[in-house]
């Protein structure tokens, strides 16, 4: 009897348990792939696919040795309590809540805001034309204005009554403080650039609402999914800023499937040539 359970131990415990041991160090430390879900990122990534993440970078960011970039397509876990942001696990049914795959738009100190369809980044538009090549959509339609302005910010006498992100809620600072439904959105509201003279006049004895920005504090990333269409990606213009902590890795490589309809779909993803250079 002795001898069987040294047989089981030696022949299948340990190696099964060394298997996976390994399998944890290489996905923790050096690589892990991820699959695609949904059309957040069309027409850069499509559904099902599934991307390279050399999860190396992500130790040598969090011991300072190197920072994300605008323009890299990033994992990203987004806050607790972001609408839509929970999964549930095969068969098991449990919820969970899932990576998102996002663009990284601005970085740390970037002043951001997103009118009619335009991406503004320290002021600056950012040129994407490796999403207005292919995607056609009116960013200007009074159907989904909301959708492409982002913050919505509202005043009265000078002092702010609601801000509005993507997904159209209209919240009170004092719900976002105080109501935990809206905890993550606590970001939002902080980094939020205070109103200027003419946004305070304009907002005497009225509700005034205009476009703001948000100045992004040290250690947090305003991503972006490439989908602008309406309704196409639920991500920074929803749940706020995230931190670094909340970036699990750059997705560098697209490896499968190798083949779509004859064409070879192996692909680098390289920093679009609209954020290079970004001051």
């Amino acid at each position: 009897m002795r001898s069987f359970w040294r047989y089981l131990f030696h022949e299948w415990f340990r190696q099964v348990g060394e298997a996976l041991l390994l399998a944890f160090l290489v996905t923790t430390f050096l690589f892990t792939t991820v699959g695609v879900v949904g059309s957040s990122m069309n027409p850069t990534l499509l559904n099902g696919e599934r991307v390279f993440v050399p999860k190396y970078e992500t130790w040598l960011v969090r011991f300072g040795l190197m920072q994300w970039r605008r323009g890299e397509v990033a994992i990203v876990k987004p806050p607790e309590g972001t609408p839509n942001a929970y999964a549930r696990f095969p068969v098991l049914g449990f919820p969970f809540r899932a990576f998102f795959i996002k663009r990284i738009v601005a970085v740390p100190g970037d002043t951001v805001s997103y009118r009619e369809g335009q991406l503004y980044v320290n002021g600056q538009p950012v040129s994407e034309r490796h999403i207005t090549d292919f995607l056609e959509f009116d960013p200007k339609s009074s159907l989904y204005a909301s959708d492409y302005n982002y913050p919505r910010v509202c005043l009265r006498d000078g002092q702010l009554t609601s801000l509005s992100t993507q997904s159209r809620y209209q919240v009170s600072p004092a719900d976002i403080e105080s109501d935990p439904d809206y905890a993550y959105l606590r970001n939002t509201l902080r980094m939020l650039v205070p109103p200027g003279e003419e946004e305070k006049a304009r907002s005497q004895g009225r509700e005034y609402c205009y476009t703001g920005a948000l100045k992004l504090e040290p250690g947090y990333y305003f991503v972006m999914g490439d989908n602008r269409t309406p309704g196409g990606s639920e991500d920074s213009r929803t749940f706020g800023p995230v931190p670094d902590t909340s970036i699990a890795g750059r997705a560098n490589f697209v490896w499968w499937p190798p083949v779509i309809q004859g064409q070879l779909r192996w692909r680098v993803l390289p920093i679009p040539e609209g954020f290079k250079g970004l001051q």
